[in-house]
């Protein structure tokens, strides 16, 4: 079921996406799957948890971010982001380092903001590919504006109730106005 979208809620959305949202905005190269009949019958095996001593050099530079989180994860996600880092040492620097980023960032992440993160990411999939558009060329938009501005129109947004937050949104003003008494 789809759930009619504006263009201004679909804005606001990209304000509040903020920074994870950049992870959505652009899209990672496809990692290289093993063949079917591989792939299946190694997930039916349980994976077992993986060493961070096991991890070559480059493995270890590119996850070093989640080092401290690596005991606590479950096998099959240590095995994916090891597997999924002998991709990354593939890509150019530039990209190395901003997966290095994003990696910090999450590992920075309280539990509560990464389930945050995560229902905006399903909510962004759930978008037709119309409005992931909109939403990218929004974000792209907020994020062109000074740092300033960004960090004024966050804290108006937060600043605001639900009903003042539709209330915008619905008014179709430019950006979000400061609540009467702030």
């Amino acid at each position: 079921m789809r759930v009619a979208v504006s263009p201004k809620a679909l804005l606001a959305a990209a304000w509040l996406l903020g920074t994870p949202c950049v992870g959505l905005t652009q899209a990672a190269p496809a990692i290289p799957m093993q063949d079917n009949q591989a792939a299946t019958a190694d997930a039916r095996v349980p994976k077992q948890p993986l060493a961070w001593s096991s991890l070559d050099a480059e493995q270890r530079r590119l996850l070093q971010p989640l080092q401290g989180q690596w005991g606590q994860m479950q096998p099959e996600r240590q095995h994916r982001l090891a597997e999924r880092a002998r991709h990354w040492a593939t890509l150019p620097p530039q990209r190395q380092q901003q997966i290095h980023q994003r990696l910090a960032r999450w590992a920075a992440m309280t539990p509560e903001q990464r389930r945050a993160w995560r229902e905006n990411a399903r909510a962004f999939h759930d978008l037709t590919p119309a409005e992931r558009a909109r939403v990218r060329e929004a974000f792209q938009r907020f994020q062109a504006l000074p740092p300033e501005q960004r960090k004024a129109l966050r804290e108006k947004w937060r600043s605001m109730n639900p009903q003042q937050r539709k209330q915008w949104l619905q008014s179709g003003q430019p950006s979000p106005r400061r609540p009467r008494g702030h």
